[in-house]
């Protein structure tokens, strides 16, 4: 089960969601240093997924799945977690959250410590939000049984 962490401030949820899917030694602090050695935007201008790359770098398993599998997570009992991406057109905003077999793990102010993923996906739907067609599953090489 993954533990939330709280964002700090608009624009961290990145930190705090990838912290969240790499779980102990790995907090908020640490996660904010290490990510301060890869580049955020690539060389044509596009905002880039560092975090793939450190999760490699840290040894964790990495594999872009279809949205639909998200709803199969709770199946591998804390194995893989997930980390779920979606844009809010309407205010030109994106927002990272986590998954585990609990639920949704969303580091936005005011949350709480899991969500239901059917519940929470119609719900930011009905806000606006766009979900990205794939989520990054994620999985520690040392103990995924997989």
């Amino acid at each position: 089960m993954i533990e939330r962490i709280p964002q700090r401030g608009k624009t961290d949820c990145t930190i705090c969601a990838v912290a969240m899917v790499m779980g102990h030694p790995y907090n908020y602090e640490r996660v904010l240093r290490d990510s301060e050695k890869y580049p955020k935007i690539s060389e044509e201008g596009k905002f880039y997924g560092w975090w793939e790359t450190y999760l490699r770098d840290e040894d964790f398993l990495i594999e872009y799945r279809p949205f639909m599998e998200l709803y199969r997570l709770p199946q591998y009992r804390g194995q893989v977690a997930g980390l779920l991406m979606f844009d809010i057109p309407h205010i030109k905003y994106s927002h990272i959250v986590a998954v585990d077999e609990l639920g949704i793990i969303d580091p936005a102010d005011n949350m709480p410590p899991h969500l239901d993923i059917p519940e929470y996906v119609l719900g930011r739907i009905s806000q606006g939000a766009v979900f990205h067609k794939e989520f990054l599953a994620v999985a520690d090489s040392k103990t995924a049984t997989y």
